[in-house]
């Protein structure tokens, strides 16, 4: 009869919300670390040796390797996107040098749209009294993390602004191209995404 041998115990170092790549969403999970234990009598003893550490899902089970918490939560990129549809909504308006109200009342209803709860002209009004906000810092992380539905509905968004004054001129169209280019989307892609969104402008 074998009365001595090892066993591997894990230890929950901490927990928090992580996406889940297995469930498709936000979960709560366990840091854990595993280590060997010398047994005797099936009774842990002593420490052998300590092993690697992995991420297990509280609501799958699922275990990952703990570079999946560097990814953002669900949470974390709505919050993104609506801070980049803000941003975005400023910038576009501001481009077109006097905007007119049809362009600020589309800036106001994409940004509400986007999360912020809300938000209306006089917000919009404020935020371009205030200082341009430079956009690369936050859109090339929504480019990373968004899905393509995800990209062409920001600049889809941008672009219908841009319209809503009747057209998109030569200066609206460069910022489009560079944001197109932020998403990490192709020029014919955001010439595509741009068309549709002109064609889809209310007229009055």
């Amino acid at each position: 009869m074998l009365i001595w041998g090892f066993k591997t115990i894990f230890r929950t170092l901490s927990g928090g919300v992580f996406h889940c790549p297995q469930c498709g969403g936000d979960r709560q999970y366990h840091l854990k670390q595993a280590r060997r234990w010398f047994t005797l009598f099936f009774i842990p003893i002593f420490p052998y040796k300590q092993q690697g550490t992995h991420v297990e899902c509280a609501t799958c089970g699922g275990t990952f390797h703990d570079t999946v918490l560097q990814g953002a939560t669900s949470a974390q990129i709505s919050a993104q996107l609506a801070q980049g549809m803000r941003a975005l909504a400023v910038a576009v308006v501001r481009v077109t040098g006097l905007p007119s109200t049809a362009a600020r009342t589309a800036a106001a209803g994409a940004v509400a749209e986007a999360g912020v709860a809300g938000y209306t002209v006089a917000q919009l009004d404020a935020d371009l009294a205030g200082a341009p906000v430079d956009l690369p810092p936050i859109l090339v992380p929504l480019g990373d993390q968004l899905q393509p539905q995800g990209r062409e509905w920001l600049l889809s968004r941008a672009a219908m602004i841009a319209a809503a004054d009747g057209g998109i001129g030569s200066a609206e169209r460069a910022l489009l191209d560079q944001v197109g280019g932020l998403l990490q989307m192709t020029p014919a892609h955001v010439t595509g995404v741009v068309e549709t969104a002109q064609r889809n402008v209310p007229r009055g």
